[in-house]
């Protein structure tokens, strides 16, 4: 992520200061921007791949014990690539036991999990003993965290 300065063809950063001051406006140069095309290619290893393996082996779960699965994903775009991952982990879970409201709400950013949790836990779906494994990257710093709930 970056501000106060846009990326010219080679992805190399030209600052503020260099562009004139009618630019500035313009060409958004004070907007925080995000090179998607790093997030593309390394969101999926950095926030969820390799800290899942982490969590796979420090608490012995398994994808067989969770009933839920609530993904935080910014488009459809990276749903496929999720559970590419998950299979790669032989932590698969069937699309049927994701919960994800991206269609309805769009990307809600940072509150989208909460937003998730709220619905499901509305929808009568839920039932006592189910476990739910949340999974909520952060794409500035190429990070995921994980939340392992169960229903009471």
């Amino acid at each position: 992520m970056y501000a106060g300065a846009e990326k010219d063809s080679d992805g190399k950063l030209i600052s503020w200061k260099q562009l004139k001051q009618e630019e500035w406006i313009t060409r958004s140069i004070f907007s925080i921007k995000q090179d998607v095309r790093l997030l593309n290619e390394n969101i999926i290893a950095l926030a969820l791949k390799k800290p899942l393996q982490k969590v796979i082996e420090k608490y012995g779960i398994s994808a067989n014990n969770i009933d839920w699965f609530l993904p935080h994903i910014s488009s459809e775009y990276f749903r496929q690539p999720v559970s590419e991952c998950l299979t790669d982990l032989n932590f698969a879970i069937p699309q049927e036991r994701w919960f994800t409201n991206l269609s309805e709400r769009g990307n809600t950013g940072s509150a989208s999990i909460y937003i998730m949790i709220h619905e499901l836990l509305h929808s009568g779906r839920l039932n006592k003993g189910e476990k739910l494994l949340c999974f909520v990257p952060e794409s500035g710093r190429f990070s995921g965290g994980f939340m392992h709930l169960t229903v009471v």
